[in-house]
């Protein structure tokens, strides 16, 4: 994020000052400097040649000059990027620092890498001190070489005063637009940098971009008869010598409640992320109905799809605006719906004791806010439209048992009509560590290690001997 925001803020400014104002001067400068030769040459063509070598040479010597200055603002761009991107992890983790007592260590990372953008920055300081003086002294150079070579052709009666006068203001004119022509090649090579910048986030490609859009009748089948398929899934992250998942076999049909549970690391996130398709699966590993995964374009997948994941993540606005902005499609929210949603996440009571009730702030990334409000709001987000299949990932791990079970009443209402209005879910997926989250599912897959170790219904899994009865027998104790 921090490298993001350092091509926002610095690279896009430097695209931005040569497209405006740099290309501006571009043209006066060419202007100015195909005119004015052409009238010196008209006045004495030995001494135009005489005063266009030293521009030669300068320039070349400056060209060299602006070699190495890119390079060098290459590397700082890089050095920026690394700075802005701690500062950000630093700023966000902030909490972790302070419990951890790395205040110290925050601080001498946070003065290296501001030592090497700060030795990198002088070090372009240092090249423009060579490049730029001899830029801005070329004018009195010429002066000084006119006055010198002009004054004898006058001696020798070859020039007149009045061309050698006429000949010192072209020379005037002819070295403002070479100053000036420095400055704005130092714009153009920032800029340049910036631009090649910018150009590596705007040439990723774009998976699945390719894809086209299913039409309006054929999504809304997509969900309607098979449900969703996961055949012999497969799944190794990049670098890895193992499967994170391995021979996922399970199918989503509407209208049912299916549970996975797992212990801390057995792949459940990584078998939810592959179902919203935030990672790439094999061909034929997913199908929703009968079409597969990877030929479903994204948006069509992200109305089909609605998941809740545990760590929710809240605007820096007001409670109602961080649940109905999922409806921003809607021309609006209908009041009694919104205090439906309230009631079934179990935030009514609560939002009714805050100060503005639903108007009230929630601070940056709900910073106001529990850790089970948080949840809970970003549950009623989630449930604000219909959708094909709810996906709940740990979702309930913030909240006491009480409040677990009544949201996990109010969910499974979902999957119902309700006056008239088509039901909110088609199905739902409940994945967690908690069996008390699963009584209510048709049916439960226990996932270790990446694989499915057992399933079942809920009464027949605490009869059997294995994990989802040991956690059964656990908890049952906690709660009681």
């Amino acid at each position: 994020s921090g490298n993001i925001i350092s091509r926002i803020n610095n690279d896009i400014t430097g695209v931005r000052l040569i497209c405006g104002f740099g290309l501006l001067q571009a043209f006066n400068i060419t202007t100015a400097l195909s005119m004015t030769p052409y009238k010196m040459w008209q006045l004495s063509p030995n001494l135009t040649i005489y005063c266009i070598i030293p521009i030669v040479l300068v320039f070349t010597f400056v060209r060299l000059g602006m070699r190495v200055l890119v390079q060098n603002m290459r590397t700082r761009m890089d050095s920026l990027q690394r700075l802005s991107g701690f500062t950000v992890s630093s700023l966000s983790a902030i909490d972790l620092i302070k419990s951890k007592a790395m205040r110290n260590w925050s601080i001498q990372r946070f003065e290296k890498e501001n030592l090497d953008m700060q030795l990198r920055s002088l070090k372009i300081a240092w090249i423009r001190s060579f490049v730029m003086p001899m830029l801005n002294n070329l004018e009195h150079f010429l002066k000084i070489l006119v006055l010198l070579i002009g004054g004898m052709m006058v001696i020798q009666g070859d020039f007149t005063i009045g061309e050698l006068t006429a000949f010192i203001a072209y020379s005037a004119l002819l070295t403002f637009p070479l100053m000036g022509l420095g400055w704005v090649t130092t714009m153009f090579q920032q800029g340049w940098v910036g631009l090649t910048s910018v150009q590596t986030v705007l040439q990723q490609d774009l998976p699945r971009a390719k894809i086209l859009p299913l039409p309006e009748s054929k999504r809304k089948q997509l969900f309607a008869k098979n449900g969703v398929s996961i055949k012999n899934l497969n799944y190794r992250y990049a670098g890895s010598k193992k499967d994170v998942l391995q021979k996922i076999n399970f199918q989503i049909l509407p209208g049912q409640i299916i549970g996975v549970l797992g212990r801390i690391g057995s792949g459940k996130s990584t078998l939810v992320n592959t179902l919203n398709h935030y990672l790439d699966v094999t061909p034929g590993s997913i199908f929703f109905g009968k079409q597969d995964l990877t030929q479903i374009c994204d948006n069509d997948l992200r109305t089909s799809i609605r998941t809740v994941t545990q760590n929710p993540f809240l605007f820096s606005d007001t409670v109602e605006n961080n649940i109905t902005f999922a409806g921003a499609d809607y021309e609006s929210v209908d009041p009694e719906h919104f205090l439906e949603i309230l009631t079934a996440t179990a935030l009514k009571s609560e939002v009714a004791r805050f100060p503005k009730k639903e108007k009230t702030m929630v601070g940056e990334k709900g910073i106001m806010l529990s850790g089970g409000q948080k949840q809970r709001i970003s549950l009623a987000r989630a449930i604000l439209k219909p959708c094909d299949l709810l996906i709940l990932d740990n979702v309930l791990s913030a909240v006491d048992y009480e409040t677990e079970a009544h949201l996990l009443r109010e969910i499974y209402k979902l999957l119902k009509p309700d006056n008239n209005r088509p039901p909110q879910a088609k199905s739902i997926l409940i994945v967690s560590h908690r069996v008390t989250s699963m009584g209510q599912a048709n049916w439960i897959y226990v996932l270790d290690e990446g694989q499915i170790v057992d399933q079942g219904r809920h009464a027949d899994l605490i009869k059997r001997q294995g994990y989802y009865q040991q956690m059964w027998e656990l908890q049952k104790d906690q709660n009681s």
